[in-house]
């Protein structure tokens, strides 16, 4: 999930371009994504590809939503035309939307690991409400810790399914495709929280972006590919 948004502070013009740019990758991706695991779906009648798919529809908008702040951001809209009042109160609605489409990301895809055992569960009502709770929480404490806080909590949660499935499921020709995508996603959610961090040289982040495209280009390939 992206970082939570810059303070109303106008950034370098470079940082800006490169995260509109790494936006619009991500964002392009996940919808390639998605719609192979939809198809997947339709075909096989999964339902783990219905959830699956679900976490790269919520981190696709998460993105997709990041892209169009930072273009307004690199037009000056934001910071020419509207109050210091308004752009605070566009960026923590930035901020909790992220909050909550990051966080229904990782719950899609910790419930595409655990659906089997929550069958009579209702998985998708809990999973939206739990993201909106975190994104109320993030609002209402303007505290980019609460945000940092929360996903770690929900990376670590992944980390527990994965190990849960794979104890349960190993053996299994569909599991075992589907384990390395797991691991992916999780090196992605890592790399990316560690964005939250705003001392990070330039330099830094750019890598992280480079590392992040190529994670999520390797999980494209493999799902286009071999799915």
């Amino acid at each position: 999930m992206p970082p939570p948004m810059i303070p109303p502070k106008l950034p370098p013009l470079e940082f800006i371009a490169a995260e509109a740019l790494y936006s619009s990758i991500i964002f392009l991706i996940c919808f390639l994504i998605y719609h192979r695991l939809r198809e997947v779906y339709k075909l096989s009648d999964y339902r783990g590809f219905h959830f699956f798919s679900n976490t790269f529809l919520f981190l696709g908008l998460a993105y997709f939503l990041r892209f169009v702040v930072l273009l307004l951001s690199a037009s000056g809209v934001m910071f020419e035309e509207i109050s210091l009042e308004g752009l605070r109160g566009i960026m923590a609605f930035s901020m909790a939307f992220l909050a909550y489409s990051g966080s229904a990301a990782i719950l899609y895809t910790i419930y595409s690991l655990l659906w089997r055992w929550l069958e009579r569960f209702p998985g998708e009502v809990v999973i939206n409400g739990v993201a909106l709770v975190i994104a109320l929480t993030s609002l209402l404490s303007r505290m980019p810790l609460v945000f940092l806080i929360s996903q770690l909590a929900l990376v670590f949660l992944l980390v527990a399914a994965i190990f849960v499935n794979y104890s349960h499921f190993r053996h299994e020709s569909r599991s075992k495709r589907a384990y390395p995508l797991y691991i992916l996603l999780f090196v992605f959610w890592l790399l990316n929280i560690s964005l939250t961090f705003r001392f990070l040289p330039l330099e830094f982040r750019f890598a992280i972006y480079t590392l992040s495209v190529a994670v999520i280009l390797i999980i494209a390939y493999r799902v286009l590919r071999k799915l």
